[in-house]
């Protein structure tokens, strides 16, 4: 089975990502736009994994679980990676605290997997939201898409299977939360906008 690792985001950032979302959909001639339960920031891809290895992952996660506080990110820009003659377009979060507590709790959860025999994509992190893929847009900036930035608590770190399944005569992409940890304290409320 094919698993990541991510973020996941309550209904209200959701929201607020798909209105983004929505603002590049009318700047493009077309593309492949992530579903709204799609919607997430992933902090490792394990790939193919096999089932019987599940119980080692989520056992990492609960070693990680006591250094999980709750924290936020900030979302404030937009951009894309250029594939061809093609975009895949996203998200970006602002460098700062929350960025900084992400990429501190990802290097705890990549090493105890890294020590239990995983392995994993090394590229430098790049603290995302995909919004869409092959996206084809017109001669318009990047700085249309966000109105305003996107503050997000992190509430919930989650092992997602990614699958292909049919639905109305077509394929699409389904991701499904496997097992999750939630911080040790909740989130406070987040800063006002």
């Amino acid at each position: 089975m094919r698993l990541f690792i991510a973020v996941t985001f309550n209904g209200e950032v959701k929201r607020l990502l798909l209105e983004a979302q929505d603002r590049l959909r009318l700047l493009s001639v077309k593309g492949n736009f992530s579903r709204p339960e799609n919607l997430h920031l992933t902090l490792i891809f394990l790939g193919e994994t096999p089932e019987e290895r599940l119980g080692e992952i989520c056992f990492g996660m609960d070693r990680v679980r006591p250094d999980f506080r709750a924290f936020h990110l900030v979302f404030s820009r937009s951009g894309f990676f250029q594939r061809r003659a093609k975009e895949l377009w996203w998200l970006g979060a602002d460098e700062g605290a929350g960025t900084l507590t992400l990429r501190t709790l990802r290097q705890k959860l990549g090493e105890r997997l890294l020590a239990g025999g995983f392995a994993m994509d090394m590229r430098p992190f790049n603290v995302h939201i995909t919004l869409g893929r092959e996206i084809r847009r017109g001669e318009t900036g990047t700085d249309l898409v966000l109105r305003a930035p996107i503050r997000a608590a992190v509430e919930r770190i989650s092992l997602m299977r990614s699958e292909h399944v049919r639905e109305g005569g077509k394929s699409v992409l389904v991701y499904t939360e496997l097992y999750g940890i939630d911080p040790v304290q909740p989130p406070s409320a987040p800063p006002s906008r």
